[in-house]
């Protein structure tokens, strides 16, 4: 599994700085997800871990979790598109010490992926408690907070495994992981690898107008990691200017146009190749795509990797519509999925299950199998 961890207390640092721009670092008790209601004292270093604590964080809001579980073709229950709802909920991490001195005593809180503590991401407060966005779904958190050289016991916590794992980038809206998917044979798609979200600056701007912020640049490129953007904007002036990506020049930036009308399959057959060239290629990733709003051109090669993934067409939809919690200025309905060519091409094809009909389709659209075998190994938990 690729990891997000990062090892460096400057990478966190950053994060926190994101942190700072959206919510700051709040003691608000009804900020963040409920806490445990037992902690864990330590009479020897004087911390007691009051959350999360031996539990299991939802990292959606209460109206993407109805959208989840419920009928998700009642879209008008949960999003109309017309508001940044994409965002998800932030980890509220909760301490006492008994040896504070307010404004003075600094905190550095720690988090990994394993019980022994290795490959932390760190941060520093003043404060007695933290938000942290973006952790990854279906994992299991391992945490301690460290002041005055003492440092509190280590506290275990999971994240809920419901996808998809929607991101808050600042600047951006509708971004989120094609990783940690469940497939029809029982894996989860490799999170951290591949994202797709709305567009990075103004499309068909007179003058570049970069709408990413430099925390929202932050969290792609120190969070995530991201090494190469696919902008699949018209090139014919919707793509606002830009020739290189609005990350800065440690990212490789390709400009490969798709059309949104037609035939959104056939139509727009040499960008598609070019895309799944450039993911084929594990030194590429991790890799965002975006068209606009990041909705349909984008649903296309969403669409069409979740399946090869072996993600369940219903899933698929949802991750479709999803997007409708994002500011794209409109509804998209399952039609959107269902009417189009290359849902059509893919249900054509042979075989039985979704990603045989997925893998067909694709090599007989003249994706060598080579690259296809390539980005089903990158993109799948081993």
């Amino acid at each position: 599994m690729q990891p997000i961890l990062k090892k460096s207390l400057a990478v966190f640092l950053s994060l926190l700085l994101v942190l700072s721009v959206f919510s700051g670092c709040s003691t608000s008790p009804d900020s963040g997800k409920a806490s445990a209601s037992v902690g864990i004292v330590d009479t020897v270093s004087g911390f007691t871990v009051v959350s999360p604590v031996g539990e299991t964080v939802d990292l959606h809001t209460k109206a993407q979790a109805r959208f989840l579980n419920g009928n998700y073709k009642n879209l008008a229950h949960y999003a109309s598109g017309k508001k940044e709802k994409s965002h998800p909920e932030a980890v509220e991490f909760k301490w006492t010490y008994q040896n504070a001195q307010d404004g003075v005593t600094q905190y550095t809180l720690c988090i990994s992926e394993s019980p022994d503590m290795q490959n932390v991401m760190s941060c520093t407060t003043s404060e007695q408690n933290i938000l942290v966005y973006n952790l990854k779904i279906a994992t299991a958190y391992y945490w301690t907070v460290t002041a005055d050289g003492v440092t509190s016991p280590v506290a275990e916590f999971a994240t809920a495994d419901a996808a998809p794992r929607n991101l808050y980038v600042d600047g951006i809206t509708n971004v989120r992981d094609l990783g940690g998917w469940m497939t029809e044979s029982g894996t989860r798609t490799r999170q951290g690898m591949l994202f797709r979200c709305g567009r990075l600056n103004e499309s068909s701007a007179e003058e570049v107008n970069i709408e990413i912020t430099e925390a929202g640049k932050r969290t792609m490129l120190e969070f995530l990691g991201v090494k190469t953007e696919i902008d699949i904007r018209k090139a014919d002036g919707e793509t606002g200017g830009i020739t290189a990506s609005p990350l800065g020049d440690t990212v490789t930036y390709y400009s490969i146009p798709m059309e949104w009308e037609g035939d959104t399959f056939n139509g727009n057959r040499e960008s598609l190749l070019r895309v799944f060239s450039i993911l084929a290629d594990e030194e590429n990733y991790p890799v965002i795509f975006h068209c606009n709003i990041g909705t349909d051109r984008t649903g296309v090669i969403a669409y069409l990797v979740g399946a090869l993934l072996g993600v369940p067409e219903e899933d698929l939809y949802k991750d479709y519509l999803f997007s409708n919690f994002g500011k794209i200025n409109g509804q998209r309905h399952p039609s959107g999925v269902k009417d189009s060519a290359y849902y059509q091409a893919v249900a054509a094809a042979e075989g039985d299950a979704l990603q045989e009909k997925a893998y067909n389709c694709l090599a007989e659209f003249g994706v060598p199998r080579a690259q296809l075998d390539s980005i089903i190994r990158i993109l799948s938990e081993q």
